[in-house]
């Protein structure tokens, strides 16, 4: 079982030097941005992502993740070369009808969203990088199932490098801020496409497989409410903060939100990159729960771990970045957002069932519910309490979600996992975090040192805890070894 876990802790490791290369655009940039843009300009680009990434989850329908359920149990070639058609040539299709009916639209968005016509081309090119955006998601899913992370990372990296140049060029040469980066986008998503073609071609023919394509939707269009309401658990907040306190807030709370999903970043979809393909081959072997349950316990250690780091550092790091103090403030939500996010790891986890049993159904019932009560909970406490109620409404939402997660999830698929062995690492973590709170009036140097201290004595604990037996550590002394023979 360890051979398996070293497989799928190298694929997501892998898959997350790519997956740095493109997440870590809006991250690295932060200085720019911070330089460039105002409060309420880097509040309107942060409504604009949330509307492009919602779009993009709805009208994909989820076909890259549904062809992938097929493809990987399906073992004639060629009718795995018919359903990679399949779900390339419906997304075209629908990326194509999507422009037809969105592009009208420009000027009515931007006076609805923003009170003004002036924004009517930012959803021009906006609405185009959603449409191809759609498709580019077919080719790079293609990549996954094949396995084929090192040409995943070079595409990932290529984008990244073009789309920082892109913004470097409209944001501080040519001045077009908002504008710059939005068409940034665009261009990124054409060239993956056309660097991906070659792949995409040679894994095709030009048959339609309409019943696998029904299933597939048939699987996927539950996914869609999910994918909905996931982004209206993670982005409808910033509206919510707009309606109250305008996109200057938008813009603050936006800032410690990208700090805090450096976790959900470089580590959550990561691991969904590289575990997904891997887990859906590994069903019908007899040690797949004990896999999957061994799986969700490294992975919180890695996660809790992530958070307290990003917590502890948050405001020094956001003063290194940006260069303009009104964004410093953002630092207090940074440590709330990350703990959610290491819960956000959790539950999909669990939630992970409904898709081995292609129940989706009770995925999209889960998502719902949380976003239900995290929007109430938004509205009613970000009037009160701003953004930083916003980042607690999340917490909250997140942690209902998985608890509702772990009770559907094992009546439909039982998993042994290790609730115990989890409840401890995040505790542990969190208790660090807090103690860190009460010396906060220290000098600089010395507050560094203790922070730094605290991390390290965080695998200390657990040892002493023995949340980990003798066969465990022996396997993770190895694993840490490969995993440095990797680079």
């Amino acid at each position: 079982m360890f051979a398996d876990i070293k497989l799928t802790i190298k694929q997501t490791s892998v898959y997350s030097l790519g997956n740095i290369s493109t997440k870590l655009v809006g991250f690295i940039l932060l200085p720019l941005y911070t330089a460039h843009l105002s409060t309420e300009d880097y509040g309107i680009l942060a409504i604009l992502q949330a509307i492009m990434q919602i779009l993009i989850g709805v009208f994909g329908l989820n076909l890259p993740t549904a062809m992938m359920r097929w493809y990987a149990p399906e073992k004639d070639p060629e009718k795995q070369k018919s359903i990679v058609f399949t779900s390339f040539i419906s997304t075209v299709g629908i990326a194509i009808i999507l422009s037809v009916l969105l592009l009208p639209l420009n000027e009515q968005f931007s006076i609805r969203l923003f009170e003004t016509r002036d924004f009517s081309s930012y959803f021009t090119f906006l609405f185009l990088a959603v449409s191809v955006g759609i498709v580019n998601n077919v080719p790079l899913s293609l990549i996954r199932l094949k396995e084929q992370s090192g040409f995943y990372i070079i595409v990932t990296t290529l984008k990244f490098t073009l789309i920082v140049l892109l913004n470097i060029y409209f944001v501080a040469i040519q001045k077009i801020g908002v504008e710059g980066i939005i068409i940034s986008e665009l261009i990124g998503h054409l060239f993956v496409i056309i660097i991906t073609a070659p792949i995409l071609l040679k894994n095709s023919i030009f048959k339609i497989d309409s019943s696998a394509l029904i299933g597939m939707i048939k699987y996927g269009a539950p996914l869609v409410f999910s994918l909905v309401f996931t982004f209206i658990l993670t982005l409808g907040d910033r509206f919510i903060i707009k309606y109250f306190y305008g996109d200057s807030s938008v813009g603050i709370y936006s800032l410690g939100h990208r700090i805090a999903s450096v976790i959900n970043m470089l580590i959550l979809q990561s691991f969904q990159l590289g575990f997904i393909p891997i887990a859906y081959k590994k069903l019908n072997d007899p040690n797949a729960k004990r896999y999957f349950s061994k799986i969700l316990t490294y992975y919180t250690l890695i996660l809790v771990f992530s958070a307290l780091v990003v917590s502890l550092f948050s405001q020094e790091l956001i003063r290194l970045l940006a260069t303009n103090s009104e964004y410093w403030i953002s630092f207090v939500v940074v440590p709330i957002i990350a703990f959610a996010f290491v819960l956000k790891g959790i539950q999909y986890t669990f939630a992970l069932s409904f898709h081995y049993t292609k129940k989706t159904g009770y995925s999209a019932f889960v998502f719902v519910l949380g976003a239900v009560i995290n929007i109430a909970l938004n509205i009613a406490l970000v009037q009160k309490y701003g953004f930083l109620g916003a980042a607690v409404s999340l917490l909250i939402s997140i942690f209902i979600m998985l608890i509702l997660s772990y009770i559907l999830g094992q009546k439909v698929y039982k998993i042994p996992y290790e609730i115990l062995k989890i409840s401890k690492i995040f505790f542990i973590g969190l208790l660090l975090y807090l103690i860190s709170l009460a010396l906060g009036g220290l000098e600089f140097w010395t507050l560094i040192f203790i922070k730094i201290a605290l991390v390290s004595i965080f695998p200390i604990i657990l040892y002493i805890l023995n949340i980990f037996d003798k066969v465990e550590l022996e396997g993770l002394q190895k694993g840490m070894k490969d995993f440095k023979n990797l680079f």
